[in-house]
């Protein structure tokens, strides 16, 4: 079945229509369930819930939380979604929600389960926000992302996503005006990944931290920069949100990014001793465990591979002393 043009309320731009074909071979169902409602956090910002779980067909890819931010002359997305299913059905829910356009989407870093629904957006003429590093991320690998989405949470949605670049770049932190809504975009360098962004809404205290925060799951760490990431999480929590959406796991307090930073912590700590020890590689993954985030989802699928990429990071620092 196809989706007819005024389900998807697509502007016909010449610059789209590729995009729009590929939205318009999604089932009309995509476009009205099957990924959560929206769940309001703060006046008029809501959250749809991704899974605490690893990829999978059953959860189609969506084990990120996405953000919606009702400003007074538009919408703001934060992170597009697992597919351009999953994009398509978070446009139809904000559609259901308010008449207001959707002015603009902030990808805060280049992970597929994030930005892979940039294509039912940029399809619409909505604009993209990502920092340059991100881009280039993009750019660089996600030319196989899509199948290896696909070798872990196969469905028919991925069939017909591409990957769309972020259109509006930025290269640090910086206040933005969207919808009528003042944020602000915060960048701390290479942490979660090159290009990874926070975003504040001052107005409510809602800050959608992206990969930065992990509450309550184990993170994957092996593209990040542990010191700086560890120092980022510091200052996200200096600044006394009201409330934080972690890019997995519940929304929570400012006290919870504590738990996520002491997770980083005692692995970088544990890793370091290791290496000081004289432990190999291998020797360190297959004997560091952290009890203390034993019963966090994850934990078996994430913790040896976070040991692994955490013990190269030192030995490099080690080797460029």
């Amino acid at each position: 079945m196809r989706v007819s043009v005024d389900c998807l309320a697509v502007a016909l731009s010449r610059a789209a229509r590729t995009a729009i074909a590929i939205i318009a071979q999604l089932p009309l169902c995509a476009l009205a369930a099957g990924f959560g409602a929206l769940q309001p956090i703060a006046p008029g910002v809501f959250v749809q819930r991704g899974a605490d779980e690893a990829p999978s067909t059953a959860n189609r890819g969506a084990v990120a939380n996405l953000g919606v931010l009702v400003a007074p002359s538009g919408v703001i997305v934060v992170n597009t979604g697992s597919s351009a299913e999953q994009g398509a059905a978070l446009l139809a829910a904000i559609a259901r929600l308010t008449d207001r356009p959707v002015v603009l989407a902030i990808d805060t870093q280049a992970s597929p389960d994030q930005v892979l629904g940039n294509v039912a957006f940029r399809a619409r003429g909505i604009p993209v926000l990502a920092h340059r590093a991100t881009e280039a991320f993009m750019r660089e690998h996600c030319d196989t992302c899509i199948a290896d989405v696909k070798s872990t949470a196969d469905n028919d949605a991925l069939d017909v996503t591409k990957v769309a670049w972020p259109s509006r770049l930025i290269d640090g932190s910086q206040s933005i005006r969207a919808g009528g809504r003042a944020l602000r975009i915060l960048h701390y360098g290479w942490t979660e990944r090159p290009g990874s962004l926070a975003v504040l809404d001052p107005e409510t205290g809602v800050l959608f931290a992206g990969n930065l925060a992990s509450f309550g799951v184990v993170p994957q760490t092996h593209l990040g920069r542990l010191d700086k990431w560890i120092a980022a999480l510091g200052e996200l929590q200096a600044l006394s949100p009201a409330i934080v959406v972690p890019g997995h796991g519940p929304p929570g307090p400012a006290a919870q990014l504590a738990q996520m930073r002491g997770y980083l912590q005692e692995l970088l700590d544990g890793v370091r001793a290791a290496y000081q020890r004289g432990d190999g590689l291998m020797e360190t993954v297959n004997s560091l465990q952290l009890p203390g985030y034993r019963n966090w989802p994850l934990y078996d699928t994430n913790q040896r591979r976070n040991v692994h990429f955490a013990y190269l990071q030192v030995e490099q620092d080690d080797l460029q002393k």
